[in-house]
């Protein structure tokens, strides 16, 4: 089975050349600390850069089959709690993740961005430039004077958003542009404030 392993032919990780290097001196210096996943047919899920290292190393490999309906654990049985090898360890088995990157363009591909987000993943994506309704400005006159509202739920922003007649620039389901949703546009205050007006009204 070790034979048949094979790199993922879309890894969505990239390894820099100081994030090889460090995967290279933790395998050679303090030994296996994770082990990495791959498929039933043996292509990579999640290990390339360690694969990648190990097989420069020539560490023999170990496979141990399981559907997914238990934790693999590995223990290492050369490691004592207060060892100084295993603080090592524990630092680099998390300095080498933090060091890698994920390859933005072929996530944004292969995914839609709210799925991404789903998943933890957090890309910035720099928005298309946009017409504001009211033009801004360095002076202090009256009639460019602002307020801005920062909404972080979809709750407070879709009640914003009628209640202040808001405009909404989104692309959800494309994958082009991976445009946020939720982006609000500049709106004249007299105009907020009418609309504010009949909310109120149709409460009372």
């Amino acid at each position: 089975m070790a034979d048949e392993i094979k790199f993922d032919k879309r890894n969505y990780r990239k390894h820099n050349d100081k994030n090889k290097s460090l995967i290279n001196k933790s395998l050679r210096e303090l030994g296996a600390g994770r082990s990495i996943v791959v498929d039933s047919e043996g292509e990579i899920i999640g290990g390339n850069g360690v694969y990648e290292q190990a097989k420069k190393l020539k560490m023999p490999v170990k496979v141990i089959e399981t559907d997914g309906s238990e934790l693999v654990v590995v223990k290492r049985t050369d490691l004592k709690t207060d060892d100084d090898k295993r603080k090592r360890l524990a630092i680099m088995d998390n300095s080498t993740s933090d060091t890698s990157s994920f390859d933005t363009e072929l996530l944004k591909v292969d995914f839609e961005l709210p799925v991404l987000q789903e998943l933890g993943v957090e890309i910035k994506i720099k928005e298309p430039e946009q017409d504001a309704e009211v033009p801004f400005t360095e002076e202090l006159l009256e009639e460019h004077n602002y307020v801005v509202l920062y909404f972080d739920n979809s709750v407070d922003w879709l009640q914003a958003e009628s209640l202040f007649g808001l405009k909404k620039v989104q692309a959800l389901g494309s994958k082009e542009g991976f445009r946020k949703i939720g982006v609000g546009r500049v709106i004249r205050g007299a105009d907020a404030l009418e609309n504010l007006k009949k909310q109120l009204k149709e409460v009372g």
